[in-house]
């Protein structure tokens, strides 16, 4: 199902590898990532102020635009929404509106370039994972924060089309797809996604939906995941590109591995 929208809703062909690897483990849940030369080509380390994010030009431009009741690509966002929800009976309803995600042509060819280093890596050093080498072990994962833009109800009957990203510091959403995933907090703890929908990947975002304009929002996200190192296992695997968490949980340490495709608002 996933396979055949994703080749039709134009979010990206592919995405690209997970280069850096996690160096040592601290208190179980936390990580440093090595730096490699090739890295620092791929990904900036220094965290970025929520002003310089908002001001500065120089990031990739990315928009949005609505998909309304009817297309046939939001049957589809919606069942895999519903599927990987914690209570998958409960009525779509929830979901108020579905934006597409349109990544730039700058943004895609990153992602293309990471999972051809991935494979590249998975053949050189003889990965376990046989998916690494194929296309890097792609996987469908959600990154679970909050909006504040955008968050009316699609059953308005006010037409949304070629949204800009919003300038508001709280949009959580605005400011990951601005930034590329590299915030503050992402940079730090690493991008935590789940095949869970309705899971926080932050941890601040809790408390604040509970302001009246906060909305929650779910960024569906291709990603690479290469080979993957069990966070719970004394083995390290230094061939490893991301964490495996726990059953749930996948953390991968460097933004171009993380290519996102839709925005759902939800209740």
């Amino acid at each position: 199902m996933w396979l055949s929208l994703k080749e039709n809703v134009k979010c990206g062909n592919k995405v690209g590898d997970v280069i850096s690897r996690p160096e040592r483990w601290r208190n179980k849940r936390s990580f440093i990532w090595e730096k490699e030369n090739l890295e620092t080509q791929l990904v900036h380390h220094t965290a970025t102020s929520v002003r310089e994010l908002i001001y500065r030009d120089k990031y990739i431009q990315t928009w949005l635009s609505e998909v309304e009741i009817g297309d046939p690509s939001r049957k589809v966002i919606e069942m895999i929404f519903q599927r990987a929800s914690m209570n998958p009976s409960k009525p779509s309803s929830r979901i108020k509106t579905i934006l597409r995600v349109h990544n730039s042509i700058q943004m895609v060819e990153r992602f293309e370039k990471y999972r051809e280093k991935v494979k590249e890596m998975a053949h050189e050093r003889n990965i376990r994972y046989p998916r690494s080498k194929v296309d890097g072990n792609e996987l469908l994962r959600f990154y679970g924060t909050t909006i504040v833009c955008c968050g009316g109800n699609s059953s308005s009957s006010k037409r949304v089309s070629d949204i800009s990203l919003c300038k508001d510091p709280l949009c959580r959403v605005c400011r990951i797809l601005q930034s590329n995933f590299e915030t503050e907090y992402t940079l730090k703890n690493g991008i935590q996604l789940s095949t869970n929908s309705e899971v926080f990947s932050e941890n601040n975002t809790i408390a604040i939906t509970r302001m009246r304009k906060i909305r929650r929002a779910v960024i569906v996200c291709r990603t690479i995941a290469g080979s993957m190192m069990n966070m719970n296992s004394e083995e390290h695997n230094h061939g490893s590109y991301s964490v495996d968490c726990n059953s749930e949980c996948l953390t991968v340490p460097n933004p171009n591995a993380v290519l996102p495709c839709f925005v759902i608002v939800f209740t």
